[in-house]
């Protein structure tokens, strides 16, 4: 009787330390979420202007008219506050507004970038937004291939791709060193000789998904 029981208990140690490896083997031939299916959030200004500028070489160039940032919570696409960029389009010419931060990313886990802007809705159709980057040891300035329409009274998400090979960027091949090593992140609103327009835009939800 006590045979048959111990040989009962090592029966089921074997089939509990088999239960356990085939589990921990299961585990490991699981797939990996990719990090870049998770958005991670950049810049939401909230109360403060996390290093954002417009540099001083724009305000030395006629074309571009933005005149000064700052936090607002008149418009937001999440939280309570965005960034508010006045600007002062003359029309007729080419002008622009460019706000930038310089700072050290690396973008390796994503697919691409992102933010939303807002236009008041009395402000007029015509006004457009790109990406901007400054990358490498070279700090080379590296401008988003197409521009992105902004709706007045709505909020016009702007997203250019980061993966190896994307066209999304002007006279660039997109490698993983590309991409690791950006040193400053810029928007551009721009008013190609049409429209006029004075008054505010908000950026806000800058992020990388």
């Amino acid at each position: 009787m006590k045979l048959k029981i111990c040989l009962l208990l090592v029966l089921s140690l074997l089939l509990i330390a088999n239960l356990g490896f085939c589990a921990e083997e299961a585990a490991s031939k699981a797939p990996v979420a990719a990090k870049s299916s998770v958005a991670k959030a950049l810049f939401g200004f909230e109360e403060s202007v996390p290093n954002w500028e417009i540099p001083d070489w724009c305000f030395e160039k006629e074309d571009h008219v933005g005149e000064s940032i700052a936090i607002s919570s008149k418009f937001a696409k999440e939280g309570k506050t965005s960034l508010e960029a006045m600007a002062n389009f003359p029309g007729k010419k080419w002008t622009a507004v460019y706000v930038e931060i310089q700072q050290f990313f690396d973008w390796t886990p994503y697919k691409a970038i992102s933010a939303d802007i807002y236009l008041p809705k009395d402000a007029p159709f015509g006004l457009q937004a790109r990406f901007i980057l400054t990358v490498g040891k070279d700090w080379a300035w590296t401008e988003m291939a197409r521009l992105v329409k902004l709706v007045p009274g709505e909020w016009t998400t702007v997203s250019a791709s980061l993966v190896p090979g994307s066209t999304d960027w002007r006279r660039t091949q997109v490698t993983d060193e590309f991409r690791a090593d950006v040193r400053k992140l810029g928007i551009r609103i721009e008013s190609n000789m049409k429209p006029a327009y004075t008054g505010p835009i908000y950026i806000d939800n800058v992020r990388t998904e």
